[in-house]
């Protein structure tokens, strides 16, 4: 019974360690996901500002290519 015991702890253990690893995971997307927008929001803003859209335009500004 011991035995069994303890290998059910041990597979308690590893379930919540994996949902600890997939709760990071789903953090770091989101925290991905934000930066996506961050950084959307900012080439508009670029755009915007040099009133130009067209990326292939020679005077595109190059923070909105990079």
């Amino acid at each position: 019974m011991k035995s069994r015991e303890n290998l059910v702890r041990l597979k308690q253990f590893q379930v919540n360690e994996k949902r600890r690893q997939l709760l990071q995971l789903d953090m770091m997307i989101a925290e991905f996901e934000r930066m996506a927008v961050e950084l959307e929001l900012q080439i508009t803003a670029e755009e915007k500002k040099a009133g130009i859209t067209d990326i292939n335009h020679f005077a595109y500004p190059t923070f909105a290519k990079a």
